[in-house]
């Protein structure tokens, strides 16, 4: 299976609130998952591999595995899988394509283990 979403957010910048706050979901990521596309609901619960493609939006030297969180979250929101846990994400892997200003975007793999 494979799905495409926009470049998404870090995992640094998905929460606002700081100590003794409720943490809440920010502005930019309700942005970004506005602009997700609804996904057809898999309900996968057996063990996968997912692999993450990246298109950078800049030249910026990123950390990539900050980027998985928004993307995984996402997948169990739409029932794509049914959760995020180890048994169901047995394992995952990035790799990118490099910077593309015009569509930056996530491709991403999902395998049966």
């Amino acid at each position: 299976m494979i799905i495409i979403l926009p470049f998404p957010p870090s995992v640094n910048s998905l929460f606002g609130g700081g100590s003794k706050q409720k943490r809440f979901p920010s502005k930019k990521y309700k942005a970004w998952k506005a602009a997700c596309p609804q996904l057809e609901a898999a309900g996968i619960s057996t063990p996968v591999h997912i692999h993450y493609t990246f298109a950078w939006p800049c030249r910026r030297k990123r950390d990539g595995q900050s980027y998985f969180k928004a993307v995984t979250d996402y997948l169990v929101s739409q029932g794509v899988i049914a959760d995020d846990n180890y048994e169901i994400v047995d394992s995952e892997s990035w790799d990118h394509v490099g910077v593309d200003k015009t569509n930056p975007r996530v491709e991403i793999r999902i395998t049966n283990k």
